[in-house]
């Protein structure tokens, strides 16, 4: 009755917080001891939206978390073998103001871009993007192709202060990526 009373009166109901799942996937190695968390970014894992994705995630639906203080390495591999990719920590971009590209002036972090941003690397080469994750912030990891980022190539990377370890959040009802 209070469903359909809010819906006569044009108001809706309060929408339910979308459901995660938090896990600490055998691909991130962490070393306590040394602040330090190692992990496979791997462009084009799968066909998952059009191979646009890292480790099989796109579009925000998932979030890597890293406590402050913590030095980051990115193992940054392009497996798509028709497209360039690069990753890029940026800052966490709205819907409106995403970038077509993001290379060098984009980065929110210093040192935490692949090779060549903009243009990309063809696939099976790599680079190893290593950074600190020094201040608490919300970020994106983003494809800075042009064109790739805003086509859904990016997920969040959030440093947080009270965290613990490093882990992976995924959204309920994100497509199957690598666990």
């Amino acid at each position: 009755m209070r469903f359909l009373l809010l819906l006569l009166i044009g108001l809706s109901l309060p929408a339910a917080a979308s459901a995660e799942k938090r896990v600490t996937p055998s691909w991130i190695q962490i070393d306590a001891a040394r602040k330090r968390v190692t992990m496979p970014m791997v462009a084009g894992w799968n066909p998952v939206n059009g191979a646009l994705n890292f480790n099989g995630y796109h579009t925000g639906n998932a979030t890597v978390i890293v406590p402050v203080g913590w030095s980051v390495i990115l193992k940054f591999k392009n497996n798509d073998g028709m497209l360039p990719h690069s990753v890029v920590v940026t800052r966490d971009y709205t819907e409106k103001d995403r970038p077509l590209e993001a290379g060098y002036a984009e980065t929110a972090i210093p040192r935490a871009y692949s090779i060549d941003p903009i243009p990309g690397i063809m696939a099976p080469r790599g680079d190893d993007v290593t950074f600190t994750a020094r201040d608490p912030g919300k970020f994106q990891l983003y494809c800075g192709v042009t064109g790739h980022g805003q086509a859904g190539m990016w997920v969040r990377f959030n440093v947080v202060a009270d965290a613990a370890s490093p882990e992976l959040v995924i959204l309920d009802g994100a497509e199957p990526g690598w666990e």
